[in-house]
This record gives structure tokens, C-alpha cells and sequence, in this order.
């Protein structure tokens, strides 16, 4: 502890002689007050204490303390929840004595330690302090990367002693966990549940097909199909579209490690989605029936969607936005300058125009074209675009430059925007990516204007648009008002070891634009698909006679299963729309109508959506302990059979380096907010006042 002062105590003697001068003044020149020596000697220096005490306040003074905080260490528990963890001959332990075991794990750790608790599988759940640990070992599918990409994001200031993983080792999404582990700075200790030796089985490993075919097309179809320990036995394979049957055939097993690919085409008649499955005999002695069936879905269309992107120079966001849309099934892309383009544009769905009109190439007659044809555009604008051009286009936005600078601008999801869904990890990837270099200047977007992602410029989330979509006379325009997002494909990867989000988000956007214009004044939107794990979602719009966008009236949804299965729900209003999330719903065929009304009179729509069983925790049901050893080896920690869950916190306990962490925090106290220091003045005054009374002064 320190005493520090804002003025120089130089000037203590002063404020000293101040105090002691006051008492002196009023006990022995003033000839009215009449004491015992003693008396008038304990009451000066009481007065003249308080009273130096009170100017020494005038010098600002202040104590500088410093406070010791103690860190306990955190342990984290990662306990795998998902489906293959209890499809194995051991699943009446794992419902019963397992979560006993874990839960006395975290009990004796947790007087020593500060427990954090996760269930992994679809996602990562913190559980809460006064939640109860249950598994029911239901989600779909496994990521155990993420529980360390939540970690370091999560708790990277706080001491993390050690991680517990209990799983089998099985993943089935995301990237390999061993390198997202590696580079943890805390040791992680594993325990292998499942069975690392192959049951008996035979199964679906996999299926591989086009999510999209065209009409009138024959389509390939590869399944896989694995069975273990089974050798000499013969099995029938079936599949069928509905009811009917489309293929037969006797397998015979060979080997107790057999593996077998069976290839079929299939012709894609009419349009729509179309729903096929197929069946293996189920076999005395498997450790599982549930993964002798598989389903798929085909989308028949009627062809794909012309896209032509053209650019002012070639620049990375244009190789990159080629990749993402040219994986689908959905478009036929066309890559060229805007200068060499020789197409019609009134025969392409979308024309993406990358810094055109520029400063070089003002496109002129392109530009004009498209909007004579109402093809929609996407606009991407950069350093080369010529903004006074492109501000009188009517995109919905128009941006104003004094300056010839630039912004570096971080994506941010506006949570009003429901003109499509996309997925929750794409949504979790968009704050990772890097910034974009959009035009330093002011924005202005159009009443009809729909902005899906804004601008958060140096950590300050702004109302910018970063991309935003409009529609004029039917026309649909999209711009995107930076360039540079090439590299969110690689932070992608960085991240997940995939592309899927950025594809996800130049794919939803494309999709968007490319559809056919929808009319009518009520339009629901919603994927044709859903898989079991994920949430039903829909999307609406409604339209005054004048084709205003309105949100007054209610929406009201009827959602029909199989049997006598119903859901109703109303639609949540959002920024001039509507939106509904139904959650997660069984796997099968539903039907919906959608009502609402304005004024008098009645708008009706109706639909239908299929939601598909997941089967990748049923593909592979042998525990992979090598990689929990790997990962354990790795980051200095130790694996356990689950027979040995108990052993685990005795060797934590024992490990020296998972200790409280000391640290000092500096904090400054104002003399003048102390209530002891008050305290002290009263006090003298006090005892000062009682003598003098005591004497009968007053």
C-alpha cells in the first residue's frame, strides 16, 4: 500500500502548521473559553488534528493498493453425446453406470477445481451450474474440432488446467481434431468409449449421388456397403423409389472385413424432389438394424440457371465466386471479361458484374440490356468502379466519395434479414472472416433496399450496407460493396478445413437473384430438405395492390405430418417480413398451408418439405481410440479405457503444472471517498466536543 498525493508533499508542513495554528488561535487567544491547562492541551490537539486531517484532503491523496486474485484452474469435461456411443453391444452401460461414473468424475474433480461441463455432437452445450448432466446420446452427427476452436475462443484468458474428451473418437463432421488439439496449450486426456474392434455388422457406409438432376437425364448412384464378421452369409439388396421397386440383387459376403460398391443409374422423369431408399436384409447377430436402411433425395429441375460473370480486371473474388457456384449442381457459369462478352444477356438467370460500370468501362449497353431483359444483377463494387455511374442504377444503395479512401470492413449478419436461411455454422464462421476493402464514404440505401450483411469498420458495428438486395420493376439486384471476400474462402479452410460456409453464402445469394419472379402478393419460401438435425425454417412476403412490402396482417402456418400429425404456428414479423422456425421435426413427408389476408380478401399457400434421417453415426461403429491416444500424446495428457474413468482425476490432481495462477491487480482509492478516513475526523471532533462540554463549554 502506497500513499500518493496529486500535489507535492512538500506542502504537508503547511497544511501541519494550518491545523495546529487553527487550535492554537482558538484554545490560547481566545480569552472567552476558560479551561484546566490539561484539558485545553488534549482539545488543541484534537482540534488541530481533525483539522490537518481535513486540508490534507486538499492534496488530492489517494492509496495505491494492490490486490492478489487467485485463478482456480478450469478442467473441462467434452463428453461426447452422440448416437454412435450407444449403438454398440455395451448400450445398456453407457445409459446407466457411464453417466454415474462421469458424474462422480466431476464431483471429485470439482472440489479441487473449477468443472466446466460439455455435451459434444451437433453442436457444443455449456451445461449450466444447476443443470443436470444427462445423456441420452441423440445427436446426429460428431465435431469434435469444435469443442477446441470453442475453447480457445472462449477461454482464452482464463488458466485451463486440462480438458477431459470422452468419446469414441468418431467424427463425422468438421475437421480432424487431432490438429486443432495440437496446438492447445493444456494437456488433454481421453477416454475411449465405444468398441475399437469392428462389431458384427452390415451396413450402409455410405451413399453418393447428385442432389440435383434435370429432367430427362439418367443420374449415377453408388452405394456403399460394408459388413463385418458376417463371411459366407448372403444378404438382399433392395431399392426403391416410393414403392416401387428399381433394383434387386443377392450380395454375397466374403471376408470378415467385406466392402462392396454398387452402382446404378437412375433416370429423372419428372420434376421435383424425389424420394428413394434402400434396404439390406437385416441378419441374426448384428449389433444394429438401423443402418441396413438408408434414404436420399434427388431434386429434378428442368435445367440449370445460365450465369455469366464478367469483371473490369481479373481479380481473386471473381476466380473465387466461379469455384463456389460451379461445385453446384445448380448453375452453368460462364467467366469473361465485360469487353470480350458476346452473350445475350436476356438469356442468363444472374450476370454478376465485378467493379463495372468502372472508371475504364462504363458497360453502357451491357447494363442497359440487362435491365430492358430484367435479368438480375449482381453488382461487386471496388476502387475501379465509376460510383457516379453506378449511383444512378437504382441498385438500392448509392455511396458517396469525398476521398479517394478505403475502409477495411468485417462482415455482421443482420438479424432482420429473412429473404433466405443458412446454416448455424455459417453463421458462426461469419465473424472470423477477415475484413473486406469497401469505399470510404457515406451510404444511403433505398426504402425497398434489403441489406443482408452490414459493415463493422474497426470493431464498431455500423449501418453500412455490405451486401444488399433490391428490386425494381420486378428486377432483382444485389451489391456487394467491398472486394477482397476471396480471402473469407481461405479462413474457411483455416477454420473448418472446408469451404462450405463461403460457398453456403455465394450459393444462397445466387439462388436468391437467379429465382424466377414470384408475382403473386403472399410468398413463402423454404428449402425443399431438411436434414433431421436441423431447424424447419420458412421465409415470407407480403405485398400491398401498389406491390409495397407489408408486415401488418398476421401469417398463420399448418404444418401436416404423417397420420394425424399437425403444427400450427404464426410467422414472426421482421424488418417489412415475416419468419418461422418450426425447430427440429421426425423424419418424413409434410405438407404445409400458409394464410393471411389484407382487408377482405384471402391469400392461401401451400407447400411441401421432406425432413431426412441423418445416418452418419450409424456409417462407422468402430471407436477410433488411435486418434484419442494421438491427441492425448500430443498435448502431454494420458488416455484411459472407460473402465478407468476414475483413474482420470487422480492424475490430474498429480500433475504439477495444472496449479492456481497468482496474479496482482493495481487499484487507486481516493482518501476522500474513505469512509474510515471520515471516520477519523468525527472521532477527534467528537472527543474534542465531549471534553468541552465535559468543562461545561459550549
Amino acid at each position: 500500500m502506497v500513499l500518493l498525493t496529486q500535489y507535492s508533499l512538500w506542502f504537508l508542513p503547511l497544511i501541519l502548521l494550518l491545523g495546529v495554528g487553527y487550535a492554537f488561535f482558538l484554545y490560547y487567544k481566545n480569552n472567552n473559553i476558560i479551561f484546566e491547562k490539561k484539558h485545553r492541551i488534549a482539545m488543541a490537539v484534537l482540534r488541530g488534528l481533525a483539522m490537518s486531517l481535513i486540508a490534507f484532503l486538499l492534496l488530492a491523496p489517494m492509496l495505491k493498493l494492490t490486490l492478489k486474485q487467485t485463478d482456480k484452474p478450469v478442467i473441462l469435461l467434452a463428453i461426447d453425446n452422440s448416437e454412435s456411443i450407444r449403438a454398440t453391444e455395451d448400450s445398456t452401460y453407457y445409459l446407466n453406470e457411464y453417466p454415474k461414473a462421469v458424474q462422480n468424475l466431476a464431483t471429485e474433480l470439482g472440489n479441487k477445481y473449477e468443472i466446466q461441463t460439455y455435451k459434444i455432437g451437433d453442436e457444443n452445450h455449456l451445461l449450466a451450474d444447476d443443470e443436470a448432466l444427462s445423456m441420452d446420446f441423440s445427436d446426429k452427427s460428431t465435431n469434435l474440432a469444435a469443442i477446441f476452436d470453442d475453447i480457445s475462443m472462449l477461454y482464452a484468458n482464463r488458466n485451463v488446467g486440462a480438458v477431459v474428451l470422452l468419446s469414441d473418437g468418431i467424427y463425422n463432421t468438421g475437421a480432424n481434431p487431432y490438429y486443432k488439439a495440437a496446438r492447445s496449450n493444456f494437456p488433454v486426456y481421453t477416454v475411449g468409449l465405444g468398441n475399437p474392434d469392428p462389431n458384427t455388422d452390415l451396413f450402409f457406409a455410405g451413399v453418393d449421388h447428385n442432389k440435383q438432376a434435370f429432367k430427362g437425364n439418367m443420374f449415377p448412384v453408388e452405394l456403399k456397403i460394408a459388413a463385418n464378421k458376417l463371411s459366407g452369409k448372403n444378404a438382399e439388396l433392395t431399392v426403391y423409389e416410393g414403392k416401387e421397386e428399381l433394383l434387386h440383387r443377392t450380395l454375397s459376403i466374403a471376408g470378415n472385413r467385406y466392402f462392396e460398391t454398387v452402382k446404378l443409374s437412375l433416370e429423372a422423369t419428372t420434376t421435383g424432389v424425389h424420394h428413394y431408399h434402400a434396404d439390406l436384409t437385416e441378419l441374426d447377430g448384428e449389433v444394429t438394424h438401423k443402418n441396413n436402411h438408408v434414404h436420399f433425395y434427388v431434386d429434378v429441375v428442368e435445367s440449370k440457371d445460365k450465369v455469366a460473370i464478367l469483371y473490369n480486371s481479373p481479380h481473386p473474388d471473381v476466380a473465387a465466386m466461379n469455384e463456389a457456384l460451379s461445385l453446384t449442381d445448380n448453375y452453368e457459369v460462364e467467366v469473361s471479361s465485360a469487353s470480350e462478352f458476346k452473350g445475350n444477356p436476356s438469356d442468363y438467370s444472374l450476370v454478376i458484374l465485378h467493379q463495372l460500370p468502372s472508371k475504364a468501362n462504363s458497360a453502357s449497353n451491357l447494363i442497359s440490356q440487362l435491365r430492358k431483359s430484367g435479368t438480375s444483377t449482381l453488382y461487386v463494387v471496388g476502387t475501379q468502379t465509376d460510383l457516379n455511374n453506378f449511383n444512378s442504377l437504382n441498385t438500392g444503395v448509392t455511396i458517396g466519395q469525398s476521398k479517394n479512401l478505403t475502409h477495411n470492413a468485417m462482415p455482421l449478419f443482420n438479424e432482420n434479414f429473412t429473404s433466405f436461411t443458412f446454416s448455424e455454422e455459417t453463421k458462426r464462421m461469419l465473424p472470423k472472416y477477415p475484413p473486406v476493402k469497401t469505399i470510404f464514404g457515406t451510404y444511403k440505401t433505398s426504402v425497398s433496399a434489403n441489406i443482408f450483411l452490414y459493415q463493422k469498420i474497426s470493431g464498431v458495428d455500423t449501418k453500412y450496407p455490405l451486401v444488399v438486395f433490391n428490386q425494381q420493376n420486378g428486377a432483382k439486384t444485389g451489391v456487394i460493396t467491398g472486394t477482397g471476400f476471396w480471402q473469407w474462402k481461405l479462413y474457411n479452410y483455416l477454420y473448418a478445413e472446408n469451404h462450405e460456409a463461403f460457398h453456403e453464402i455465394v450459393d444462397k445469394m445466387a439462388l436468391y437473384l437467379a429465382a424466377k419472379g414470384d408475382k403473386s402478393q403472399f410468398r413463402v419460401r423454404h428449402a425443399d430438405v431438411f436434414a433431421e438435425n436441423a431447424s424447419v425454417e420458412f421465409s415470407a412476403e407480403l405485398y400491398n395492390d401498389s406491390y409495397e412490402l407489408i408486415n401488418e396482417p398476421d401469417v398463420k402456418m399448418v404444418i401436416k405430418g404423417s397420420g394425424d400429425t399437425t403444427y400450427e404456428a404464426q410467422f414472426s414479423k421482421q424488418n417489412k417480413g415475416y419468419y418461422l422456425t418450426m425447430g427440429e421435426l421426425p423424419v418424413g413427408n409434410y405438407t404445409w398451408t400458409a394464410t393471411t389476408q389484407i382487408g377482405g380478401l384471402r391469400f392461401d399457400k401451400t407447400g411441401r418439405f421432406t425432413v431426412q434421417e441423418i445416418m452418419l453415426e450409424t456409417a462407422n461403429l468402430v471407436a477410433d481410440h488411435d486418434l484419442l491416444k494421438s491427441i492425448s500424446s500430443a498435448t502431454n495428457g494420458k488416455f484411459f479405457a472407460k473402465e478407468d474413468i476414475r483413474k482420470v482425476a487422480n492424475e490430474i490432481k498429480h500433475n504439477d503444472n495444472i496449479k492456481p495462477i497468482a496474479s496482482y491487480k493495481k487499484k487507486y482509492a481516493m482518501m476522500l471517498n474513505s469512509p474510515w478516513y471520515l471516520a477519523a475526523i468525527v472521532l477527534l471532533l467528537g472527543i474534542e466536543w465531549f471534553l468541552r462540554k465535559w468543562n461545561g463549554g459550549y
